[in-house]
């Protein structure tokens, strides 16, 4: 049973070979490992070449740069495994991550298999694993997804069967893809297994695509989390307090990314949309769903303002990175 492994590449020369490197010692050998160069500038696709030399698992496709949605599609249309795993190329996976998810969703005859990850800084290493094992209905799952309660919506860290992307493809052209389409094929599951199990290691990199300086680009995780919630609504109108939560969180994670911005300044209005919009969630604050650090920001940016919430977020992200 082939397992397609998809990884889009662009500008990782740094990251690439250890993150290939983990999946070629997979203790499952039936895999296929597809890198997607999407018209990286530095040597990443000279080195997605000289690694497909290495190992006949691996495939090579040149693109020009339309983004990682589109790469991600690209590979989709190439995979030839009956089960689709995304790994992102500055990240690396543990030697059994394939057999682990696999075992895990033919064990419990799951469509989706997830697991957990470690999340790594230059400062620290935290590890969600706790253990916990579980079989779910699409709509626990979302829930779980739209409360970051072990798992979110991320593509990367899940097995999925390959049917599903019969129907669904990633939104070309936009970034913060995931936002919207594993909220999509989950509702389209009748059963996903969770194996609380740290076998991704995602590593938090200066230049990501969440880091690098702001533009209005990054306005997609608004767009991306707000279709979302609309699909969520119209299947499952039970989960609304959830799904207003997590449109809470984008609005409050695009301020933060734009006041850490070095061109904050030429982006003043929109931060102060995004104010007027945090602040229109006066009643949901209060709901036991949102988060106590989601609780004092929004105190925060009320009673100091922007500069007095930017400066608090920075000394946050000061002991916490």
């Amino acid at each position: 049973m082939t397992v397609s492994i998809i990884i889009p590449v662009y500008n990782v020369e740094r990251y690439l070979t250890k993150c290939v490197k983990s999946l070629r010692n997979q203790t499952y050998k039936d895999i296929e490992i597809i890198l997607v160069n999407d018209g990286s500038t530095d040597k990443s696709g000279y080195i997605c070449d000289t690694l497909a030399l290495q190992d006949s698992r691996i495939s090579v496709y040149h693109k020009k740069n339309s983004g990682q949605s589109d790469a991600r599609n690209l590979g989709l249309d190439n995979a030839n495994g009956e089960w689709i795993t995304f790994v992102d190329s500055d990240d690396y996976v543990t030697p059994d991550y394939i057999e682990f998810l696999l075992n895990l969703a033919i064990k419990n005859q799951a469509d989706i298999s997830i697991a957990t990850y470690t999340y790594i800084t230059p400062k620290r290493r935290k590890d969600r694993g706790t253990g916990e094992m579980v079989v779910m209905n699409a709509e626990t799952t979302i829930k779980r997804m739209l409360l970051d309660d072990g798992f979110d919506m991320g593509v990367w860290a899940k097995m999925f069967r390959k049917e599903f992307f019969n129907e669904h493809r990633f939104p070309s052209g936009k970034i913060f893809e995931d936002s919207l389409i594993t909220y999509q094929i989950v509702a389209n599951s009748s059963k996903i297994a969770f194996g609380s199990k740290s076998i991704y290691f995602y590593v938090n990199r200066e230049d990501s695509t969440v880091n690098r300086q702001f533009t209005e680009k990054k306005l997609d995780l608004l767009e991306m989390t707000d279709q979302a919630a609309d699909f969520i609504l119209q299947r499952y109108p039970s989960l609304n307090l959830y799904t207003q939560r997590r449109i809470l969180w984008s609005r409050f994670s695009t301020l933060n990314q734009i006041l850490t911005s070095k061109n904050r300044e030429n982006y003043k209005n929109i931060s102060l949309d995004l104010k007027k919009d945090i602040l229109s969630y006066d009643e949901l604050i209060r709901s036991e769903v949102i988060p106590r650090r989601d609780k004092i920001a929004y105190r925060i940016l009320k009673y100091l303002g922007l500069d007095g919430y930017r400066y608090c977020w920075n000394l946050y992200l000061k002991i916490n990175r």
